[in-house]
């Protein structure tokens, strides 16, 4: 995930996620991230990711089990 895409998809808590990931501060990741450093572009593109598949997951789960009833 580039740069560009993870700053239109960070949402609040990001930092703070990433951050107890990288066992650092958020303020250290917001700088970090704002350098391009890697290990923090990795954790964010992870979060990011794992957050779109977790909504997809539920909301799929959610209308399957909508449609059983």
């Amino acid at each position: 995930m580039t740069t560009e895409q993870i700053k239109k998809k960070l949402q609040v808590g990001d930092y703070i996620l990433a951050s107890k990931m990288l066992k650092t501060t958020p303020e250290n990741v917001r700088t970090r991230f704002n350098r391009n450093k890697p290990d923090v572009l990795d954790a964010l593109s992870i979060i990011i990711i794992n957050r779109e598949n977790l909504i997809k997951e539920y909301r799929f789960r959610k209308i399957s089990s909508v449609k059983d009833e």
